[in-house]
């Protein structure tokens, strides 16, 4: 079974913002997942960064041999990992996606994955729970039906959300999980939509 790194991913997110450095990598440097901007702005003058809308790109990668597609944040880094399927990052706003699943032969169902999957989310010593928080609902894209399962971790005093997608493909169960800080989600709820009803195999 593939290793889940989310803890460590997110602890090493976390321990990356506020350190004042930014990664200088060009889009042909960013890993072997295709991407093309898809522009959300304006043209209006003058605007500062927090109010520009944020731009959206379509990137394309292999699922267990299956091959998807999906919009991102277009600021994100593209970084290859083996042991997931598509993996991005904005390590100073410590904002992430990461992407991976199995073929349905392997798993019973669509629960089963999930239930698996969940069993390894435990506070450890760098990372708190926060039990309070912790929600599954079912949930259905514009292609997909499955279960969102979200929870707040904490991190040196620092809350981030986790959510976890658990889609049903056709070939495919495909877990995508978002992190970022919960204002992020309360600002961009339509914007997580929107990246999650692109997700859909090509």
């Amino acid at each position: 079974m593939k290793k889940w790194i989310i803890f460590t991913v997110m602890a090493v997110m976390l321990a990356g913002c506020g350190s004042g450095g930014t990664k200088e990598t060009s889009k042909s440097e960013k890993g072997t997942a295709s991407a093309s901007s898809t522009e959300q702005t304006t043209s209006a003058p003058e605007v500062s960064s927090s109010e520009k809308k944020i731009e959206l790109k379509e990137v394309d990668f292999d699922v267990e041999g299956t091959p998807y597609k999906m919009k991102v944040i277009d600021s994100w880094e593209i970084i290859p990992d083996e042991e997931l399927s598509f993996n991005a990052e904005d390590e100073d706003k410590v904002q992430g996606l990461m992407i991976y699943g199995f073929k349905k032969t392997d798993f019973e169902s669509l629960a089963a994955f999930k239930d698996l999957i969940k069993n390894q989310f435990v506070s450890t010593e760098e990372i708190e729970i926060k039990e309070e928080t912790v929600s599954e609902t079912a949930y259905k894209t514009a292609h997909y039906e499955g279960y969102l399962y979200n929870f707040t971790g904490t991190y040196e005093g620092a809350n981030v959300q986790m959510n976890f997608y658990f889609l049903e493909t056709e070939s495919d169960y495909a877990l995508v999980n978002l992190i970022a800080f919960p204002s992020f989600y309360d600002k961009n709820g339509d914007l997580v939509t929107e990246m999650l009803n692109s997700f859909v195999a090509e």
